[in-house]
């Protein structure tokens, strides 16, 4: 995981009437809240201003919420701005680098927000925007690029934005190269595709990184489900390389054919500014593959509670239940 945007920064000072004048009358910014002599927050952009009073802010005063201690004298305090689903990221995250949650919780207003501890006892959270109501960045009736040079993906996504008033071209008609996909994960290679195209566009970039993942071959193709279509991408060569490991296996039953696509969409802005989207579909693959629509490795893989494969399916069908819709369906609750 890696923290995108910082939501909160504090300052200190303890005459906080003069830093309200400062950066209210100087700088500009809006207070959103106050407390006599003990603190100041400012509104600024997407992120928040704090101020507090050292020498009066030292105990969190009853008025706050239940937040751990934080802003005062001995702990400093960062937060990170995360959606909701990167605050599941954070979670596991943390915890697999045997670091323990001090607080876990929703805020009156909506949005949730997780504390813990850096290693000198300053306060580390990760939270929703939405905890201070802050405007939200928005992607209908934009222009952006998408960062593929794969033509039934980009077709795929430009179905996907066309009700939302999105203007998409393709990296590939602009003469944007592709980068080298250096990534171990999905939404890593999904944000090196967005940030590149973000940069080389001067545009506001959409990525895709998607894959098959096969359980009985421990995940392959994954990540290198394009690679294993070879330079001409033959996805026909593909499912037969799937099919074939398979077979040595003596994976013939549905059990044993088990697999789910993922697909990351990673949105980037020219000012650095990131947001990923995972969705996954599980099903069974069958052979020999069945259908001409989509493209990949769809026509052998058939979705639970489905008798069409996506190589089948109609494709208004499959939108409302494939990996990428999925991942979609949370870019339209975040950014539309």
């Amino acid at each position: 995981m890696r923290a995108k945007a910082i939501l909160e920064t504090i300052l200190y000072g303890e005459d906080i009437a003069a830093m309200r004048r400062f950066y209210e009358d100087v700088i500009g910014l809006s207070v959103r809240r106050e407390l006599e002599d003990q603190f100041v927050f400012f509104h600024c952009g997407e992120s928040m201003l704090l101020i507090f009073n050292p020498a009066t802010s030292a105990v969190k005063p009853k008025s706050f919420t239940s937040a751990p201690p934080h802003g005062a004298t001995g702990a400093g305090h960062v937060c990170f701005s995360a959606t909701a689903e990167e605050l599941q990221g954070w979670r596991k995250h943390l915890s697999k680098h045997g670091i323990a949650l001090e607080a876990d919780f929703e805020w009156p207003g909506g949005g949730h927000s997780i504390y813990c501890r850096d290693p000198a006892g300053n306060s580390v959270e990760f939270a929703e925007p939405r905890i201070w109501g802050l405007p939200r960045r928005s992607l209908r009736n934009q222009k952006l690029v998408v960062a593929s040079h794969n033509p039934g993906k980009i077709k795929e996504i430009n179905e996907l934005l066309g009700p939302y008033g999105v203007e998409a071209i393709s990296a590939g008609s602009l003469g944007l190269p592709e980068p080298e996909e250096t990534g171990t994960t999905f939404e890593a290679n999904a944000l090196l595709k967005s940030e590149a195209a973000a940069q080389g566009a001067a545009l506001i970039a959409l990525a895709d990184d998607s894959g098959l993942c096969v359980e009985a071959l421990d995940g392959d193709p994954g990540i290198y489900s394009a690679r294993w279509a070879g330079p001409s991408k033959d996805f026909a060569l593909a499912m037969r390389n799937v099919e074939e490991k398979l077979q040595a296996l003596g994976a013939t039953a549905p059990e044993m054919r088990r697999a789910y696509f993922v697909s990351v969409l990673s949105v980037a802005w020219p000012d650095g500014h990131v947001e990923n989207f995972e969705g996954r579909v599980h099903g069974t693959l069958v052979w020999p593959p069945r259908g001409k629509r989509g493209f990949g490795y769809d026509p052998m893989f058939l979705p639970d509670g489905r008798t069409e494969t996506f190589g089948e399916m109609d494709p208004d069908a499959k939108h409302e239940i494939s990996h990428r819709a999925v991942a979609f369906r949370k870019l339209v609750d975040a950014l539309f």
